[in-house]
């Protein structure tokens, strides 16, 4: 996924928080012609990495994020992002 947008935020512990903007191609189910689905340009997602160290990550990079095990807590499921690793 190649990074097209970075937002900064304060969160209630006036930490700097960051979400990565990311384009990225469908995935194979999203272009299943036979079951009528099909797809054009890139899908676009957030990630959310909190207070993570992004400095090595600007506009253009290529990326991939690795997540860890699923933790269920009162507010629903979260996936802790394990790392994120810049792809040359």
């Amino acid at each position: 996924m190649t990074v097209v947008g970075i937002a900064y935020a304060l969160n209630k512990n006036n930490e700097r928080v960051a979400t990565l903007h990311v384009t990225d191609s469908f995935d194979e189910y999203d272009k299943n012609a036979e079951l009528g689905r099909s797809c054009l340009g890139q899908k676009v997602d957030t990630v959310y990495v909190g207070t993570l160290d992004i400095s090595n990550i600007k506009v253009g990079t290529a990326i991939d994020v690795a997540y860890d095990k699923a933790i269920q807590t009162k507010n629903g499921v979260f996936q802790p992002i394990k790392r994120i690793d810049v792809i040359k």
